[in-house]
C-alpha cells in the first residue's frame, strides 16, 4: 500500500511503542486515547525511553471521528480487549471497510472483529511496555511482531505494514497462519495471572522451581485442552508446548540472565492493572478462554479456573499484588 495512514486505537504502551516506531521513518500516524494519557500526548507530545527513545508529537483525539479517515487507513488496536467491542461499534460506520489489525493477546478481539464481518488480521506480539506517566511509556523489551490476515493468509496489507514495522527497526515477519501464533501467545499469558497475584516480575518468573512447577501445571491443562479441541498453538522458539512444560519441570534455581534491575525489570499488563487499581483484567481472554474450552471438551481446568476468579476478584477489589503463593492458589481448588 502507498503512503500508509495508521491509526493506533488504543495508544497505551503497546500502541505507543508501535507508533512512535512508525512515525519515525516518516509515516503518517494519529492516536485514539483517553484521560489524562490523551491529555499529555496532545499538550507535550509522546517520550518513549529505554529500547526506544525519542519524542514525537502526533495527532491525538478520544475519537478517530475526530482523525484524518481516507482509504489508506489502516487501523492498529491496540486496546484491552473488553474495550474493542464498545470501540468498534462506535466507530462501524468509520472501520466497516478498513483493515483492522489486532495488536492484542488472546483470540477473542479476531475472532469478534471477524464474525462482524471486518477486514481483520492478528499480530502476534511479543513486546513488553507500559505507561510510566501520562504521555510517558517505557519499551521495557521485545521486537517481536508476526502479522497476517485472520484466520490464515496474507496480502498486501500484512506485508506492507510488515515492510515499515522491519524498516522501524522492530522484528517483524508475515505469518500464513497467525491463528496459530495467538494461541501460543495466549498459553504464554496464562502465566500473567499468577504473576500479578503473587507480585513477581517476567524476569524472576521462571527462577524459583515452586513458580515454574506452577506455571508448568497451568500449562499442561492448556496443553490437554487444546489437544481435545484440536487446536494448534506454535509457540515462539524451537520448543513445543509440551517440550517446554517439561524444561519448566526441571529441577533448581534458574538465575535471571541478564541480572534484574529495577530499571530493567518488567512486569506482564494484569499485574500493572492490578498495581494501578483498575477494576478490570483481562484474564477471562486468556485463563477464561482455556476454562471454557475444557468445559466444553470436559478436560479439567482447575488452576485455570482459580487464576481466572482469584485474578477477577482480586481487580474488582482493588488488591494489589502480591496476594497470593502457589500454595493459596493450589489449595482454593475445590
Amino acid at each position: 500500500m502507498n503512503n500508509p495512514n495508521y491509526i493506533v486505537h488504543g495508544a497505551g504502551g503497546i500502541g505507543c511503542v508501535i507508533a512512535s516506531r512508525l512515525a519515525s521513518i516518516g509515516r503518517q500516524v494519529q492516536l485514539v486515547a483517553r484521560g489524562p494519557h490523551l491529555q499529555a500526548l496532545q499538550t507535550q507530545g509522546l517520550t518513549l525511553t529505554q529500547n526506544t527513545e525519542g519524542v514525537w508529537k502526533l495527532p491525538a483525539e478520544a475519537s478517530a471521528h475526530d482523525l484524518d479517515v481516507d482509504d489508506h487507513t489502516i487501523v492498529l488496536l491496540a486496546m484491552k480487549t473488553d474495550d474493542t467491542f464498545g470501540a468498534i461499534e462506535q466507530h462501524s460506520s468509520l472501520y466497516r471497510d478498513l483493515p483492522l489489525v489486532s495488536f492484542q493477546n488472546g483470540v477473542t478481539n479476531e475472532e469478534w472483529l471477524s464474525q462482524g464481518g471486518y477486514r481483520t488480521y492478528g499480530c502476534t506480539v511479543m513486546v513488553g511496555a507500559e505507561i510510566t506517566q501520562p504521555g510517558n511509556v517505557r519499551h521495557s523489551g521485545g521486537k517481536l511482531l508476526e502479522v497476517g490476515k485472520w484466520p490464515s493468509g496474507d496480502d498486501g496489507i500484512s506485508r506492507s505494514l510488515v515492510s515499515d514495522l522491519n524498516r522501524s527497526g522492530m522484528d517483524a515477519s508475515v505469518d500464513d497462519r497467525v491463528i496459530d501464533g495467538k494461541w501460543g501467545k495466549l498459553v504464554r499469558n496464562l502465566a500473567n495471572a499468577y504473576l500479578a497475584l503473587t507480585d513477581l516480575s517476567v524476569q524472576e518468573a521462571s527462577c524459583d522451581p515452586s513458580d515454574r512447577q506452577f506455571i508448568a501445571d497451568v500449562n499442561e491443562e492448556a496443553a490437554d485442552v487444546l489437544e481435545a479441541a484440536k487446536i494448534s498453538a506454535r509457540m515462539v522458539g524451537k520448543r513445543t508446548l509440551r517440550e517446554q512444560i517439561t524444561r519448566l519441570r526441571e529441577p533448581g534455581i534458574w538465575p535471571a540472565r541478564p541480572a534484574v534491575t529495577e530499571t530493567t525489570r518488567s512486569y506482564p499488563s494484569t499485574w500493572q492493572d492490578l498495581a494501578s487499581r483498575k477494576k478490570h483484567v483481562e484474564v477471562d481472554h486468556f485463563n477464561g478462554a482455556i476454562v471454557r474450552l475444557g468445559e466444553e471438551h470436559h478436560v479439567p481446568t482447575p488452576l485455570n479456573r482459580v487464576l481466572r476468579d482469584r485474578c477477577v476478584l482480586a481487580a474488582k477489589n482493588l488488591t494489589l499484588p502480591g496476594s497470593e503463593t502457589a500454595d493459596s492458589l493450589r489449595s482454593a481448588i475445590p
